[in-house]
Formats: structure tokens, C-alpha cells, sequence
């Protein structure tokens, strides 16, 4: 039995835990403490789907991340086109006023362009209609002239009349852009 026992321990020095090179009680105990595979694998398995489960929350919190930023991306980008509409639209919209101040302002000019060239020319048509009357006229003993139709009296370059009193051209003249800018502002 010796024999036997000797060479059993030989096959077991594989075993031998403590590195003394033989199979004894100590190596024994050692092997028997250590849980069976059965059980590491049990919670190695356990531990691996504890890591997965990680893994699998990890990847759907980036998927969550991922659809999220593109969200906040697409509203920024669509709040960013909105501001450069209302932008192109308050250019516009400055622009065709200044459009339309500058066409009103060039009406107004043209207008009044054309109401000097009337005026104008109705001074222009009295003034001949006093060279006329000036032909007619017989002169007076105090220098004066008299119109044979209308009782006016022309002094230098002012013009007298019972009705209207005294005017002098540029009076006249100071008048109608008076009466102008009253009709102006009733429109």
C-alpha cells in the first residue's frame, strides 16, 4: 500500500498548490476551498450580463444623446434661417420705403417745379399785361400812371390796388408757396 501511496501522491504533484512538490493536506484544503467551476461560471456569467446591461444603457443613453443634439441642432438651424428671413425682410421693407419716400419726395419736387413754372408765367403774363396798360397810360402830374380800365396804379415794382392793397413781386410770390404748402398738408 506504501507503494501505491507514493506513486498516487507522484500523479497528484500536479496539484500541489504550495510549491513544496508534493500533494499533501494543505494542497487538499486549498482545492477545496476554491468553489467549482460550476459556480465560477455561474457568476462569471452573472458578472457578464451585469456588464452587458452597463453596455446596453451606455449605448442607448448615446442613441438617446445623438437624436436629442440633432434635435437641438435642427432648431437652432431653423431659428437661424427665421432670423435671416425677418432680416431680409426688414431690408426689404426699409428698402422700398426709402423707395417710396424718394418717389414721393421727386412727386413733390416736380410738383412744385410746376407750380413756379405757373406761377411764373402768370407773373410773367401781368407783367405784360402791365407793359400794355403802361403803353395806354397817360402820364399823371405826380409821376403816377393810371389804367384806363382798372384803377391800378404802378409805382416802380410794386402793384396798387383799391381791393388788395400793396404787393410787390416777391410778395406775390411768397404768397402762393403759402397757399402750396397749405394744400400740401390737406392732402
Amino acid at each position: 500500500m506504501c507503494c501505491m501511496f507514493v506513486a498516487s501522491v507522484g500523479k497528484l504533484a500536479a496539484y500541489d498548490t504550495d510549491g513544496d512538490g508534493d500533494f499533501d493536506v494543505e494542497d487538499a484544503k486549498v482545492l477545496l476551498e476554491k468553489p467549482s467551476s460550476r459556480d465560477v461560471g455561474l457568476k462569471l456569467r452573472e458578472a457578464l450580463k451585469q456588464q452587458l446591461a452597463i453596455i446596453h444603457e451606455r449605448v442607448e443613453a448615446k442613441k438617446l444623446a445623438k437624436l436629442a443634439l440633432a434635435e437641438v441642432r435642427q432648431l437652432l438651424a431653423k431659428e437661424e434661417e427665421e432670423k435671416e428671413l425677418d432680416l431680409g425682410r426688414k431690408e426689404i421693407t426699409a428698402k422700398v420705403k426709402e423707395r417710396v419716400a424718394n418717389r414721393l419726395k421727386e412727386e413733390e419736387e416736380k410738383m412744385e417745379q410746376e407750380e413756379m413754372e405757373k406761377a411764373l408765367e402768370k407773373v410773367r403774363k401781368e407783367k405784360a399785361k402791365l407793359n400794355d396798360k403802361e403803353e395806354e397810360t397817360k402820364e399823371d402830374e405826380g409821376g403816377e400812371k393810371e389804367s384806363k380800365k382798372g384803377g391800378k396804379t404802378v409805382v416802380g415794382k410794386e402793384v396798387k390796388s383799391e381791393e388788395k392793397g400793396k404787393f410787390t413781386i416777391k410778395e406775390k410770390w411768397k404768397k402762393i408757396k403759402a397757399e402750396k404748402s397749405v394744400k400740401g398738408r390737406k392732402k
